[in-house]
């Protein structure tokens, strides 16, 4: 055989010999540290979550997935870093609709794109917001805070963990949804605001019940409804918004598993189908239940894309309602 021939030969196994290093690769995945990248600070849910997961697939593989916090420009900072990644699964990114759906109606320009640079891999967790007030103000239920605010228009005030956060564009639908003007009290987090409204310098807020649960059984904060279409099973007694008046009215927050764009299907799948073993074991069903975040998921990440393209269309209407202009 002449080296000609043999060169051809070579050449030609090379996409062979490629594929089958690239599918062994993805059949021993993961098999080295894997960083999982959460956009906030230690204690939120997205941290909350993303430790969970970290830890649970770490037990799961035995290997290290270790979770770095890179909080900052509202959670993009993290995904920047991420969509920027190799694309082979050991760089991920644990997000919320505040990055991944609503960032480019929040910011001119950002240097990654959330349709475009990202695989989604699975929800974590998701579920329902709590409308709560200030134990002082005079509203027992949703119809009366609707009241309320109409007697008062400009006047009530409520807080939120940010420009585009849930807890933000919750209530510019509930605004619109009720007919009443309410001014709103951006903090750095949901945490600094529920300790506001809890002081009494901010009347309402929607928050998650994990956060708010102390203060309401302290009785420090009233709770008037989720924000679910059907009651939460830890909280059967309360409302939901739409069944107190405001019929339609639903906002579910999430926090969602992500991988860089073109990160290989067979690892996006495997993770995903390993995630869906995790929320089984009863530990983690029981964190759900407490946290009010097992509401949302999907069998696979094919489903959950297709969500994160329907709560585009939904909250830029809620968006373009509430008038928030890009920065």
């Amino acid at each position: 055989m002449n080296r000609r021939h043999t060169l051809k030969l070579l050449a030609a196994a090379a996409p062979a010999l490629a594929w089958g290093s690239s599918t062994w690769a993805q059949a021993d995945y993961p098999s080295k540290p894997v960083r999982v990248l959460v956009g906030v600070a230690p204690g939120g849910a997205a941290d909350v979550l993303g430790r969970l997961c970290a830890q649970k697939l770490g037990d799961a593989w035995q290997r290290s997935f270790f979770v770095e916090n890179k909080p900052g420009a509202g959670g993009t900072l993290a995904a920047d870093a991420a969509a920027k990644s190799p694309a082979d699964g050991y760089t991920l990114l644990v997000s919320a609709p505040t990055v991944m759906v609503v960032a480019p109606f929040l910011y001119k320009s950002l240097p990654f794109d959330p349709a475009r640079d990202f695989e989604p891999v699975a929800v974590l967790g998701g579920g329902p917001l709590v409308l709560v007030v200030h134990s002082g103000v005079q509203a027992n239920n949703v119809a009366e805070l609707v009241a309320l605010a109409k007697a008062k228009p400009d006047q009530i005030a409520f807080a939120s963990g940010g420009q585009g956060t849930a807890s933000h564009l919750t209530a510019e639908m509930f605004a619109n949804a009720a007919g009443v003007k309410l001014l709103h009290s951006p903090y750095k987090g949901d945490g600094q605001g529920l300790t506001d409204v809890v002081g009494g310098q901010v009347q309402i807020m929607f928050t998650a019940l994990n956060l708010a649960d102390a203060q309401i059984k302290a009785g420090r904060l009233k709770l008037l409804a989720v924000t679910s279409k059907t009651r939460l099973a830890s909280i059967p007694h309360v409302p939901t918004v739409d069944e107190s008046g405001l019929r339609g009215f639903e906002s579910l927050g999430w926090i969602g598993l992500f991988a860089p764009a073109r990160t290989p299907a067979a690892i996006v799948q495997k993770l995903a189908a390993e995630w869906q073993k995790v929320r089984r074991q009863p530990d983690v069903s029981a964190r759900f239940d407490a946290m009010g975040m097992g509401v949302i998921n999907f069998s696979s990440p094919q489903e959950f894309a297709a969500f994160q393209r329907s709560e585009v269309n939904r909250w830029a209407q809620v968006i373009k309602a509430a008038g928030v202009q890009p920065e």
